[in-house]
């Protein structure tokens, strides 16, 4: 029985696609140590084109973040009401390969601000806010989704929470969140 591998990528915006998806998740598994020759294997095209569309992995991973933060972004104006635009991220954050490497950055002691310097979507959200509090509830939101996103599995288990649980535990962390960002941290602007 002969098994039939997916067809190559070809041309341009195939090949980049293809090669930003793969890099996200060798990035998210494996920090700046991810190997160029397995995205290319993952991505099905030789290591040359990722030289010749994104340059180095330096220049690669920059070009994943981007994305990813330009997906993220987009989110926010189709929500007019930004705690609900909080709450659909964080409920998407599970297997976000943004925020796993954006850990593997910071515990590597890369500076990771050499690879992304802007934050698009929180800075979206941000301009939506009006008061101080409401500020900080973002900020409070916003380490909650990334703590969930990497260490969330293993918060179920210290917390007896069988994975059956998962959907009723983010269901409620969302409503926490969507309420943070509604109301803000009482007293911060104090």
């Amino acid at each position: 029985m002969t098994v039939s591998l997916p067809r190559r990528p070809t041309g341009r915006d195939e090949i980049r696609t293809a090669v930003l998806a793969a890099a996200a998740r060798h990035f998210a598994a494996h920090g700046t140590s991810a190997s160029l020759r397995d995205i290319a294997d993952d991505a099905r095209v030789n290591v040359g084109l990722i030289h010749r569309h994104f340059g180095n992995k330096d220049e690669l991973l920059k070009a994943v973040l981007g994305a990813q933060t330009t997906a993220g972004a987009a989110l926010v104006p189709t929500t007019l009401d930004p705690a609900i635009a909080v709450r659909h991220i964080f409920e998407q954050s599970k297997d976000s390969s943004y925020i796993r490497t954006l850990a593997w950055l910071l515990l590597a002691d890369e500076r990771a601000e050499q690879f992304q310097d802007h934050y698009p979507t929180i800075d979206a959200l941000r301009r939506k806010l009006r008061t101080e509090e409401q500020q900080l509830g973002l900020l409070a939101s916003f380490a909650i989704i990334y703590g969930w996103a990497v260490f969330g599995d293993q918060l179920l288990v210290a917390f007896d929470q069988k994975e059956h649980n998962r959907d009723y535990v983010t269901s409620r962390l969302g409503d926490l969140l969507q309420q943070l960002v509604a109301t803000g941290i009482p007293g911060s602007s104090d």
